[in-house]
């Protein structure tokens, strides 16, 4: 039976980078790795990063965007697909909205039943998490991290930082009605991982915790697309930083993508917690941005101009 391990996390909380390096460590164990990655909208930003970082090690599939059932059916095909190649482990890394419950329920079906066995679910939670997140977004982490094996505090400044957001999670769950109480995390620092806390986490297995169900709250969030954005590259930053804080926009809960600068590409990656721009190799020209509530006018006004199509 191959392997599945499920790595969730909310919108930005580090899930792309984490799978990197967890990646190449079932690689260094001699495992052969395939990533199924599946964005939150019909253009995936993640694949074409996880692509520039790992090169040929593993191999990198995709489930385009859509409506749930579509979605599931992809990623079920996609699945029977790979089944029929000599992968040993495999790592699917879904949408920041995402219902872990469907997913485990799809594993369980004929035939996916005959040639996977679920692995490890692997929650990514931010250490500066949002406490003020709308009850959607609060549902959706609460959902994920009540399933997992193992949660991994991402973004991590004061190592004090983890009791808070264990107090925060354990709340959730009380108010949630699930049983499951959490007592520490895995605290993470970014290429710090030994080889011995990779082989607990990917042993960690996963939890059947019940708790209230609330499938309308993926319902509550939108992605929109923007191409070929012309800005004042040099004050990119304040320009990400006024559409976090336009509320007529919206409830922007996260934006990414690539920008092209006289140096060369750009890789945007931002929250409200925080703003990352680094140089890339290469790049694609477009910004997603997701949140509740999105208003693409408004949104459009930030920048100098766009198109809304490829």
């Amino acid at each position: 039976m191959k392997k599945i391990d499920l790595v969730t996390g909310f919108l930005g909380s580090g899930k792309t980078t984490f799978i990197k390096e967890y990646a190449e460590y079932l690689v260094r164990c001699g495992e052969r790795v395939a990533i199924i990655v599946n964005d939150y909208g019909a253009i995936n930003v993640d694949r074409l990063l996880l692509g520039a970082s790992l090169g040929e090690s593993c191999h990198l599939e995709m489930v385009i965007g859509g409506d749930k059932d579509c979605a599931r059916r992809r990623l079920k095909t996609k699945l029977i697909a790979m089944a029929m190649q000599n992968y040993s482990r495999i790592i699917i890394e879904p949408s920041g909205i995402f219902d872990v419950d469907d997913f485990l329920d799809m594993l369980y079906e004929e035939p996916l039943d005959r040639f996977f066995e679920m692995g490890s679910i692997i929650a990514i939670v931010e250490a500066g998490i949002d406490t003020g997140m709308s009850e959607a977004a609060r549902y959706m982490l609460i959902s994920e991290v009540s399933k997992a094996g193992t949660i991994v505090l991402s973004k991590v400044d004061d190592d004090t930082i983890s009791e808070s957001v264990i107090d925060y999670i354990n709340r959730g769950l009380e108010d949630y009605k699930c049983s499951r109480r959490f007592e520490d995390l895995y605290v993470w620092r970014q290429g710090m991982i030994t080889d011995e806390d990779f082989k607990r986490i990917s042993c960690s297995r996963y939890a059947s915790a019940e708790m209230i169900s609330n499938p309308e709250s993926e319902k509550s969030f939108d992605s929109l697309f923007f191409f070929h954005v012309e800005t004042d590259i040099d004050k990119l930053e304040e320009t990400i930083s006024g559409i976090f804080q336009d509320s007529e926009a919206g409830n922007v809960v996260r934006l990414k993508g690539f920008i092209n600068s006289p140096d060369g590409w750009l890789e945007v990656n931002a929250t409200k917690q925080g703003i990352s721009i680094e140089s890339i190799s290469e790049g694609q020209e477009l910004f997603i941005i997701i949140g509740e509530g999105l208003n693409e006018e408004k949104l459009g006004k930030h920048w100098k101009s766009y198109r809304n199509g490829l």
